[in-house]
């Protein structure tokens, strides 16, 4: 059986409506093997405890899947000034996206560009 994770990032509102608007709606599924879940979820629990090691001081192992590595705050971190930020940005996308590779999950989304006004 497979399962599809469905996430969104940005909203529904005009990009010019105001100045926390976005200027994309993006909708993306991850499909996986539901055999490949229990693997899967340890390893990427091991991946965002050793790139941000300083939340996950407490509590159950399986609780730290609650803790949400934003999009958003890898994109500000490939903006940093630290190189170092900019390289840990990196090295937890390529990451990613090797964890994903290595479980056969697929990817499938849509990315709709907002027009002003609309």
């Amino acid at each position: 059986m497979q399962l599809c994770y469905l996430d969104e990032s940005g909203g529904c509102e005009s990009p010019d409506k105001n100045l926390t608007a976005t200027p994309v709606m993006v909708l993306l599924g991850l499909i996986v093997n539901s055999s490949s879940i229990p693997a899967l979820t340890r390893d990427f629990l091991v991946l965002k405890r050793s790139h941000f090691p300083g939340r996950f001081t407490k509590g159950f192992a399986l609780d730290h899947i609650l803790v949400e590595i934003k999009g958003s705050e890898i994109l500000q971190m490939t903006r940093d000034r630290s190189r170092n930020q900019r390289r840990k940005a990196d090295r937890f996308r390529y990451e990613l996206l090797d964890l994903v590779e290595t479980y056969g999950c697929r990817l499938v989304g849509r990315v709709w560009i907002k027009e002003a006004g609309k």
